[in-house]
């Protein structure tokens, strides 16, 4: 379609319909509405900026009258690319004998000058077959009136809306069986509803609801299947979740334009149990937690953990990726330097519920971090972390690794074939984040990303850091409420104290309840909030050798192997037996004694407790010779006392002399 700025141009700005009235000098045009006459002036660039620009269009042409109504804009947008070999020569030749009679000056009302001019012009073209003067009448007709579009030259059939054959009451039976049979989660083929839709036809056609000559062909119900959306279709069949993943399409936005724009945050578990450094027990299944750029694919920051994911373990990446790198790549031996630091600008997070709790939104919000959470069952909103671990398939890692059951396949557990431990494979991975990862070309950007990430550092703002640490510590640590007592807080057997507890015991006294966190990597400081209080309290562990360092997991599993060991070497049934013979001992002790428990009980009556229970303090000779003397007394033979041994001396009672006052 062409346009000219002529009196008669018409453009439709909305609803309204305006008309070129006037044309100044200073390539101003004015337009008129044509139901209330009102002005419009703009500048001709204007007006054609905004025809292109979709805000106006063009209803008329310069050269077609205002009686003359345009065809439908349906063919104005066909694409003659589309169009067979056949139909190409069919519009060559149409256009040819329009192209023709314009120049020489024929209009496609005067019949018979087109019938005279018709054969010359087909010889000078070189068709063999001449056409119609009807039929040269309705091209110069439609191309005309078509606002000389040469899409109006090709046959209608191309866009036609074809009309329905079949009668309404067979209409509606044919979408009445294929909602309740196609349409439907059981998901039966188009065969069982065409099978159904046969069944349906017989029964209406003896009750008189449909004619007795009307059928329905298969191609005819594939047809009316094919009619309905793509979206629809694989919605009502397989879910909408599976219909966004099969109709997804990308959007302009969204894109980043530099590092640390967008960072996208995800986990994954690894395919391998790993072994503890302390204990050299398995530990399982480690969940590795990454953040990566997505502006150029560079790897921010991992984190390793134990206990699944959760906010501790997007804590624990976190510090991972805004903290400098540069001593650990120096103490791994690396060949490169890990050049991410800083926070990001937005996180790019699934919903998982560690992103949708209030410690992960506090934690967002002491960082100044946006949050952007992607659709359910949408992974492509963030690929770049998806193929990240789609890319860990390919370590070389193989004792140890967990594989799916197959069947006639020996399977080998894991768990007694671990070959690497905890810190082993922390180091690895560090290797393949560092020297590996980010010199694999991209092949769609031709570029890799380590290459896009130095390059956008050069053109993006410094790297922001947080004032502080410990906001993010108390903001993702574990918590429990523990009880303060007299020997201060206990932690799974740890012993915490603190010169703060003073003033809690003096204010609310002991055997109370206090909110405490810690941070699961590190279990040598506990943190506690008194009662009636924001500030918190920090807790030293009393066994700093043994719990600087020391991660919740590990303690964990050294406590669970005591436990384990103590069963195992008898110590508990020891115990029981111990209690056991004590019991009984205090049992026989207070039984009804008789007279041969009262003779025994009477050899004993000069021994006191201080006889007995210091037996256990004399040396070896003092020991023997008591023993010794023990057994000669019990050797010796009982003596009868005479009246000589009882004598007792007796002395002269002095005589006092009494007075009274």
């Amino acid at each position: 379609m062409r346009f000219s700025f002529q009196v008669g141009l018409t453009l439709k700005v909305g609803v309204n319909l305006y008309e070129l009235v006037r044309i100044f000098d200073d390539d101003t045009v004015q337009f008129e509405d044509t139901k209330t006459r009102r002005t419009l002036t703009l500048h001709r660039d204007e007006v054609v900026n905004r025809i292109y620009n979709g805000k106006y269009s063009v209803v008329l042409g310069d050269h077609v009258p205002k009686d003359q109504k345009t065809k439908g804009n349906t063919t104005e947008f066909l694409d003659l690319n589309s169009l067979s070999e056949r139909e190409r020569n069919k519009l060559d030749k149409r256009y040819a004998f329009v192209k023709a009679f314009q120049r020489s000056g024929i209009t496609r009302g005067q019949r018979s000058k087109i019938k005279v001019e018709l054969g010359k012009i087909a010889e000078r073209l070189g068709i063999q077959k001449v056409p119609s003067t009807s039929a040269v009448m309705k091209w110069m007709r439609d191309y005309q009136t078509g606002s000389c579009n040469a899409v109006t030259l090709v046959d209608r059939y191309r866009v036609a809306k074809r009309d329905n054959k079949l009668s309404v009451a067979l209409e509606g039976l044919i979408w009445k069986v294929l909602r309740r049979e196609y349409f439907t989660r059981a998901r039966h083929s188009a065969t069982h509803a065409y099978n159904q839709l046969q069944t349906e036809i017989k029964e209406a056609t003896k009750t008189g609801g449909i004619a007795a000559n009307e059928s329905v062909s298969y191609p005819t119900l594939m047809r009316r299947i094919k009619d309905v959306d793509l979206y629809h279709r694989v919605a009502t069949r397989e879910g909408t979740a599976r219909a966004r993943m099969v109709c997804r399409t990308a959007f302009p936005d969204g894109y980043p334009n530099y590092p640390l724009e967008r960072v996208e945050i995800d986990h994954t578990p690894l395919n391998w149990v790993i072994i503890c450094d302390r204990t050299g027990l398995p530990l399982g299944r480690p969940v590795l937690t990454v953040m990566i750029d997505a502006y150029s694919g560079y790897i921010l920051g991992f984190y390793l953990s134990f206990y699944g994911p959760g906010l501790t373990s997007v804590s624990g990446v976190v510090r991972s990726a805004l903290l400098p790198k540069n001593s650990v790549v120096d103490a791994a031996g690396l060949s490169n330097q890990w050049l991410s630091h800083g926070l990001g600008d937005e996180w790019v997070l699934d919903n998982g519920l560690e992103f949708h709790s209030f410690g992960f939104k506090q934690m967002a919000m002491c960082l100044g971090v946006d949050l952007m959470f992607c659709r359910v069952r949408t992974p492509w909103l963030k690929p770049h972390v998806e193929r990240f671990f789609s890319t860990l398939n390919t370590v070389t890692l193989m004792r140890g690794k967990i594989t799916k059951s197959m069947a006639n396949v020996t399977r080998i557990d894991p768990y007694k074939d671990a070959a690497i431990t905890f810190s082993d494979l922390a180091k690895g991975l560090l290797q393949f984040i560092v020297d590996v990862h980010p010199f694999e070309p991209n092949w769609r950007k031709m570029a890799r990303p380590f290459d896009l990430f130095q390059e956008g550092l050069e053109r993006c703002p410094p790297a922001m850091y947080p004032g502080n640490l410990d906001d993010l510590k108390l903001a993702s640590g574990m918590s429990k409420l523990l009880t303060l007592g007299p020997g201060g807080i206990e932690l799974m057997g740890l012993p915490y104290g603190s010169f703060g507890f003073k003033d809690i015991a003096n204010k609310h006294g002991t055997r109370i309840k206090v909110l405490c966190k810690w941070d699961p990597d590190d279990l040598s400081t506990l943190y506690v909030q008194p009662p009636q209080s924001q500030e918190w309290i920090a807790a030293t562990c009393r066994w700093q050798t043994y719990a600087n360092g020391l991660s919740h997991n590990q303690h964990r599993l050294i406590r669970q192997f005591a436990k384990e060991d103590l069963k195992n070497s008898g110590a508990v049934e020891y115990l029981v037996q111990a209690k056991q013979r004590l019991h009984d001992h205090w049992l026989d002790a207070t039984a009804n004694r008789r007279s041969a428990g009262a003779q025994l009980a009477g050899r004993f009556a000069n021994y006191t407790s201080g006889h007995v229970l210091g037996s256990g303090n004399t040396t070896r000779h003092e020991k023997s010779q008591t023993d010794g003397q023990a057994a000669a007394a019990a050797e010796t033979p009982p003596k009868l006392l005479v009246e000589q041994d009882y004598t007792f001396l007796t002395k002269d009672i002095p005589i006092f002399e009494s007075f009274s006052l």
